[in-house]
């Protein structure tokens, strides 16, 4: 199997180097770092064993991969500057490959199909604790789970079940779906309040986030909202998920949520994808989610800020 990996962050490498100690052929595109991940790859430090990942080739654009890939596999951030059909344009000359988003966010798969409407597009909802210590060195802190589907809601083919075999043959979680849209907003449920909440809260983890007080109660509401406007799109999220949702986050040892990493390092924060769609999603269904607009409101003037600088 050869892969074209397009993001490789920690979500990505971590992916990615398991698909290469399943005995695909993985090669990875990034933007900076270049000469230090051709010579060193990437150290994985795992609850699960440490491994490291060497990538077949490490490339500065799509453009540069020579070959046909099976999979385009994205792990981006979903960013407004980022055009992503622009970017993926060189690697999907053949119908044959397919493309997996990795990504957060609702609505980040449209300008995709519209683009390359004649390939297998899918979407991938991740569930793992990693953070990368430095370009080349990555900490897998526990949980490594992947639940993908069709993004034109087909249902997935033989090659998703190849793809999906090929990362449980080394121990992660992977299953291909019928119904992605489910999943996606489930992970809503997660992301929306307990990124947000991390960074307007001044640099919460995950256990602060979950003190079984007023910060709680706050992520607790915005779960509710989320769960409201899933229901207008016709995706019900059953209520017990909100409580399962707290507890998942309680088990886990204290980390960074990715979108407080990210704050903290002065990168742009996936405010659009996680906040803004799914609130724009509330007001064309006439959903009220006041504390939804808060965080959105919050949460855009501290990223502004923090670019500026």
């Amino acid at each position: 199997m050869k892969v074209l990996l397009v993001g490789a962050g920690a979500v990505g490498a971590y992916f990615g180097g398991r698909l290469a100690q399943a005995g695909a052929e993985v090669s990875v595109v990034v933007r900076s770092h270049w000469e230090r991940i051709v010579q060193n790859g990437y150290q994985i430090d795992s609850v699960d064993g440490n491994f490291c990942f060497r990538p077949s080739q490490v490339l500065r654009s799509t453009e540069e991969y020579t070959d046909t890939p099976d999979w385009v596999i994205v792990a981006t951030k979903v960013l407004p500057e980022v055009d992503l059909p622009v970017i993926l344009r060189g690697a999907l000359a053949s119908k044959h490959t397919a493309v997996l988003l990795i990504q957060n966010g609702i609505g980040i798969e449209e300008p995709l199909l519209a683009a390359f409407p004649e390939h297998e597009i899918y979407s991938a909802v991740a569930y793992i604790g990693v953070t990368r210590i430095d370009p080349c060195h990555l900490n897998h802190q526990g949980v490594h789970r992947l639940i993908f589907g069709r993004c034109d809601g087909q249902p997935p083919s033989e090659k998703a079940a190849g793809l999906a075999q090929a990362w449980c043959s080394v121990g992660v979680e992977a299953r291909a779906v019928d119904d992605i849209r489910y999943f996606r907003w489930k992970k809503l449920l997660w992301n929306t309040p307990f990124n947000p909440v991390s960074v307007i809260g001044g640099g919460l983890n995950t256990r602060e986030l979950t003190d079984g007080g007023e910060i709680e109660a706050l992520c607790a509401d915005i779960m509710a909202e989320v769960a409201a406007v899933a229901a207008a799109e016709g995706v019900k999220l059953e209520p017990e998920l909100l409580e399962e949702t707290m507890v998942y986050t309680r088990s886990f040892p204290p980390y960074k949520t990715s979108m407080l990493v990210d704050f903290e390092a002065g990168r742009p924060m996936e405010v659009e994808a996680i906040v803004g769609n799914v609130l724009r999603r509330a007001r064309c269904h006439g959903v009220e989610t006041p504390k939804l607009q808060a965080i959105y409101a919050l949460l855009g003037a501290l990223n502004r800020r923090n670019l500026r600088g």
